[in-house]
């Protein structure tokens, strides 16, 4: 896999998250990593797990944020 710049990537996720399957399968990701309830779990494990889950959600909607990016398109 070729090395890509944070831009570039960035660029990608919006690419594939901006389709229409792309908006079905970010939903399906915020349902599966608990984005709209609690990820508590009384099995302390469960709950670890499920914030592994909402942590990788987490991390795509970031990279989706252009205000994450700005500072980098200006300064190329």
């Amino acid at each position: 896999m070729a090395d890509h710049t944070a831009l570039e990537l960035h660029r990608a996720y919006k690419r594939l998250f901006e389709s229409v399957d792309g908006e079905t399968v970010m939903q399906d990701l915020e349902r599966r990593g608990n984005m709209h309830c609690s990820s508590f779990s009384t099995d302390p494990g469960r709950t670890q797990f499920n914030e592994g889950r909402r942590s990788l959600v987490l991390h795509v909607q970031h990279m989706l944020n252009e205000q994450n990016f700005i500072n980098k398109e200006e300064n190329r």
